[in-house]
């Protein structure tokens, strides 16, 4: 089953893997804007989902992540 991340989760996953460069979801959606990120809006019945109602799913994410240098091994280290 895919896994969906909001820009908030994006945004802390981010932070905590560069402890000295904080990602804010302002910096997220920005990449949304530029076109680096496809989103899907989220529906109106969840809560808690951060200043911006969009998330994607974890493979896209996780090209991007890729394209953009990130580790993804050490992002989403549960996931195989």
């Amino acid at each position: 089953m895919e896994r969906y991340y909001t820009v908030s989760q994006i945004a802390q996953k981010l932070s905590a893997y560069s402890r000295s460069r904080m990602v804010s979801e302002d910096i997220v959606y920005g990449w949304v804007r530029q076109g680096k990120l496809q989103v899907e809006r989220i529906p109106g019945n969840f809560r808690g989902v951060g200043k911006y109602p969009y998330w994607m799913d974890e493979s896209h994410l996780k090209d991007v992540l890729t394209e953009m240098g990130y580790d993804i091994d050490r992002l989403f280290p549960d996931n195989d």
